[in-house]
C-alpha cells in the first residue's frame, strides 16, 4: 500500500471514486505470485487490478545469438497475468471494447510501470518480462517495454509509424484478421509475439543499447512499409464475431 500511495495509483482511484482499496497478496502452489486490488469489499465485482507475477531465468534464444547478442541469463520477474477495470464503467463509442477485454480499463498502466520499477529494484531483478497476447498489449506496453529482439520491436515500431492515422483497437483487429500488409514483402504481417522487456538494471540496459542492438532495429525499421486494408479488415472482424465473444478472441 505504501508504493501504491507513493507511486499516485491510490489518489487516482480516489479521483474515479475508489476510496478505501483493499490489497489481498497471495502465492499458489506453481509459485505465482498474486496482488489483487479491491475497493469496499473482497468482491468479484469490486475488483480493480489483478496482477500476477512469477520469477524465471531468461536466457536468449539461438537465433538473437546468432545475430551477435551475448549468451546471457538474466533474473526476471514475469508478467503472467495484468488486468485493471472499471467496474462502474461500461463500453461505449468513446471507450471501444479491445479483444480479450472484459470491462473498461482505469487508466493505471503508467501507475503499475512505477510499481514494477520499484519492486524490482528491491528485490534485484534484471527487469519485467510479458509476452503480450494481443497487438494492442504490446502497443500499450511499449511506453516501457521494448522486445529483447530487435526485429520485432523494429515491425512494432514500423507499424505505429505507418498506421498512424488509425486507432490502436483497428490496428489490434487487424493483426487478428491477417490485414495489415507488409508492402514490400505483399504479404500479411503475422503477430509473433515473444519477450517484451521492461529493463531495470544496467547490464540488461547495455543490450537495448548496444551497436548491435540499435543497428539491426534501425536496419528493418527503415525498410519495412506496412497498410491496413480497413475494409477488408471490417468484414473478417465482423464474420468473426458472428461465431465468438470479443473477450474470448
Amino acid at each position: 500500500m505504501k508504493i501504491i500511495r507513493k507511486v499516485g495509483l491510490s489518489d487516482h482511484l480516489d479521483s474515479m471514486g475508489f476510496h478505501n482499496c483493499i490489497i489481498d497478496v497471495d502465492q499458489d502452489e506453481s509459485y505465482i505470485n498474486y496482488l489483487k486490488l479491491y475497493y469496499s469489499d473482497k468482491s468479484p465485482d469490486n475488483l480493480l487490478l489483478d496482477l500476477r507475477v512469477s520469477e524465471t531465468k531468461f536466457t536468449p534464444k539461438k537465433e538473437l545469438l546468432e545475430m551477435g547478442f551475448e549468451n546471457k541469463t538474466y533474473d526476471m520477474v514475469v508478467i503472467e497475468w495484468l488486468s485493471a477495470q472499471n467496474p462502474k464503467s461500461r463500453f461505449d463509442q468513446n471507450k471501444p471494447q479491445l479483444p480479450g477485454q472484459r470491462r473498461p480499463g482505469l487508466g493505471i498502466l503508467k501507475y503499475c510501470f512505477d510499481m514494477m520499477y520499484i519492486v524490482a529494484r528491491e528485490v534485484i531483478k534484471d527487469g519485467f518480462m510479458d509476452i503480450p497476447d494481443h497487438m494492442h498489449g504490446a502497443i500499450m506496453y511499449s511506453k516501457k517495454f521494448k522486445f529483447y529482439n530487435p526485429v520485432h520491436e523494429a515491425i512494432l515500431q514500423a507499424i505505429l509509424r505507418d498506421l498512424s492515422d488509425h486507432s490502436m483497437l483497428d490496428i489490434s483487429w487487424g493483426m487478428l484478421t491477417d490485414t495489415v500488409y507488409d508492402e514490400k514483402k505483399g504479404e500479411s504481417q503475422a503477430y509473433d509475439p515473444s519477450e517484451q522487456i521492461f529493463y531495470v538494471s544496467e547490464r540488461l540496459r547495455r543490450h537495448f543499447n548496444s551497436k548491435a542492438y540499435r543497428s539491426i532495429f534501425s536496419r528493418y525499421y527503415k525498410k519495412k512499409r506496412y497498410r491496413l486494408d480497413y475494409d477488408e479488415m471490417v468484414r473478417k472482424r465482423d464474420r468473426l464475431l458472428k461465431t465468438k465473444q470479443i473477450v474470448d478472441i
